[in-house]
Order: structure tokens, then C-alpha cells, then sequence
């Protein structure tokens, strides 16, 4: 959340500030870095990995980029600590990481001061894990002990192309994107679990699991996003 309200911030300032600096170089090629994100989840499950990237901008028409998704969260909940939830104790941990590359390329449209309107393409790939441990203990009485484990991961690899539209503002060294894109989304993967239960009472505990496997295949969606970047060039 912070880093959105950081680039929404660098836009604002960067609008103001690009009014009165109009002194960059139309047919120079420079080289440079940048940092930015979807606003909206593409993947699912509120993932919204983080971009670095590597840019070549051949001249004012024409920019690339070597982009680098990146995304890691941990979460828990326990009900113990929730006072209106007393009959059963549950707790849930859970992992989410996304690692990937991706390849943009643009084309400045239309220029206007310091303003480009842009068109593109970037095709990326991604790989992506989720993994779930929910633990369920029930009420025990006597020393009886009722307890139920499922072990969840969830692992896809994603092909993604995104048409996209939008403009840049430049200024020196400097250039802030915001494109719109509307992403071609293709899954493959695999959701793997176990369910362990545990019941009876010390030391006689019987012990069952069961095992499951599901296959994630060409899950096609079209879905639509909205990516924006600070760069700055060497």
C-alpha cells in the first residue's frame, strides 16, 4: 500500500514539476532503471507483485524494458485470539510468492511538451506459489485429543500478454508511466494437499491422511490492469 501512495505522489509532483522542464533529449539514447506495479491483481488472491526493471530508450518514439516481477507475503490468523469464535481453534498460515520476467516494448503515438501518448505490448512470464497450512482443534473432553491438519500448495506458471495504452511524462533524467493493459492470461499448474487427522486419547492416538492432487490447465482469462513506474535514466 505504501509503495502505491509513493508513485501516486511521484506522479502528482512529477506533473507540477514537468510543466517548466522541457529540456530532454528527443533522439538520444539512454539507458536506465525503474521501479513500478500493477494496481490491480491480474494473478488473484490480491497478489500485486512489484516491478524492477532495465530500460534501453532508443529515442523519444521507441523504449524497452526488461522488467522483473517480484512478490513475497506470510500471513496468519489465529482464532484463539478472536473472542467470538469459541467452539473450535483454528489457526491458518499462509505463503504467496511470484518470481518472474517480462519484455515491454512501446511507442510514443502522439507528443505534446513533455507528455507522450504511448501503445504497446510486453509478454511475461511468471511463476507463482501459494501455500496454505490450516489446523483445526475441536473441543476435547477426557484427555481426548480431535485435531485435524490440511496442507495446501498451490503452484502455477503464467503466460501473460498485455496490449496496453497510456502515456509518459519526461523530464531530464527522469519519466513516470501509467499504462492501461488489458492482459491475456494463461495458466498451468498443480494443487497438492494433504488432510492428517489426529484423534483418541494418550498414548492409543490413531493417526489418518489423505492425500489429494488437482490439475490447473490452460485456465484462460482476459483481464484488465493498470501498471505505473518511475525510471530513471543513467
Amino acid at each position: 500500500m505504501k509503495s502505491r501512495l509513493t508513485l501516486l505522489f511521484l506522479l502528482i509532483a512529477s506533473i507540477t514539476y514537468a510543466q517548466y522542464d522541457y529540456n530532454y533529449y528527443d533522439n538520444q539514447t539512454q539507458v536506465g532503471v525503474g521501479i513500478g506495479g500493477n494496481l490491480i491483481s491480474v494473478v488473484g488472491n490480491d497478489v500485486k507483485p512489484s516491478e524492477i526493471s532495465m530500460r534501453l530508450r532508443v529515442n523519444r518514439k521507441h523504449t524497452m524494458q526488461l522488467f522483473f516481477p517480484v512478490y513475497k507475503q506470510t500471513d496468519s490468523f489465529k482464532s484463539k485470539e478472536n473472542t467470538q469464535i469459541e467452539l473450535i481453534n483454528t489457526s491458518v498460515d499462509t505463503k504467496k510468492s511470484l518470481y518472474g520476467v517480462g519484455l515491454d516494448y512501446d511507442y510514443a503515438l502522439q507528443s505534446y511538451s513533455s507528455f507522450d501518448f504511448i501503445v504497446g505490448l510486453r509478454a511475461e512470464f511468471q511463476l507463482y506459489k501459494y501455500r496454505t497450512e490450516l489446523t483445526n482443534w475441536h473441543p476435547s473432553s477426557n484427555n481426548y485429543t480431535n485435531l485435524e491438519i490440511t496442507d495446501t500448495e498451490k503452484e502455477t506458471t503464467n503466460y501473460l500478454i498485455s496490449p496496453n495504452a497510456g502515456f509518459r511524462l519526461n523530464f531530464r533524467s527522469f519519466a513516470v508511466d501509467a499504462k492501461f493493459l488489458l492482459t491475456m492470461l494463461s495458466k498451468n499448474g498443480d494443487t497438492d494437499g494433504t488432510i492428517e487427522r489426529r484423534r483418541g486419547e494418550q498414548p492409543n492416538i490413531s493417526s489418518t491422511t489423505i492425500e489429494f492432487s488437482d490439475k490447473i490447465s490452460n485456465k484462460f482469462k482476459l483481464k484488465p490492469g493498470v501498471v505505473m513506474s518511475v525510471s530513471y535514466y543513467l
